[in-house]
């Protein structure tokens, strides 16, 4: 029978746990997914679970090959997640170009609309999700710059998106709304 090894549940123990591992954590997910924000959100995500789930966790091995291998998981997956979103944004994106090309009338109508919609965006959330959408900008990245916590920003975001999707309808499957093809969707409104 093994012996099993305990996650810290005493917070001080966890807090030294996590300076112990964290930049090394950091440094092991980067290896990865080739993005500091990324990887540090990762990390701080696992830490979280594991101090979420730190009375139910039974290690078999060490808290540093647990660790590691859940930052490895982490990783992965979101290597995954990012290959199925990439592929998606191809494909939209190839098709609302075909789109554009076939019918410049439909491309007049979507940047009006696309206007019109952006103007009934209230202003504070329209700055947030001109920050995200046409800079590029991340959430912390605009809580920071905006002096406002991560979940204002988060709900700013879900606000303006509600009312693009209940303005712009049938329109939504042509218009991606991401950090790769805005620049794409800009020019359209700026034309």
């Amino acid at each position: 029978m093994h012996n099993t090894v305990k996650i810290p549940t005493d917070e001080v123990e966890f807090q030294k746990l996590f300076e112990e591992y964290y930049a090394s954590l950091v440094l092991f997910a980067y290896n990865y997914v080739k993005d500091q924000d990324e990887a540090e959100e990762m990390v701080q995500e696992v830490f979280t679970n594991v101090w979420i789930k730190a009375e139910t966790i039974a290690i078999t091995s060490s808290v540093r090959s647990y660790l590691y291998g859940c930052v490895r998981n982490a990783s992965l997956n979101h290597l995954k997640h990012q290959k199925i979103v990439n592929q998606y944004q191809s494909h939209q994106l190839a098709t609302a170009s075909d789109s554009f090309e076939e019918t410049p009338l439909e491309l007049e109508e979507l940047q009006q609309k696309l206007r019109a919609a952006l103007d009934k965006i209230p202003a504070k959330c329209r700055e947030v999700f001109e920050l995200n959408r046409f800079e590029g900008l991340r959430y912390k990245e605009i809580a920071a710059q905006l002096n406002l916590s991560l979940k204002t920003v988060e709900n700013q975001m879900g606000k303006a998106l509600k009312i693009l999707r209940e303005e712009l309808g049938d329109y939504m499957s042509l218009v991606i709304w991401t950090t790769c093809d805005m620049g794409v969707i800009f020019e359209l409104i700026v034309r």
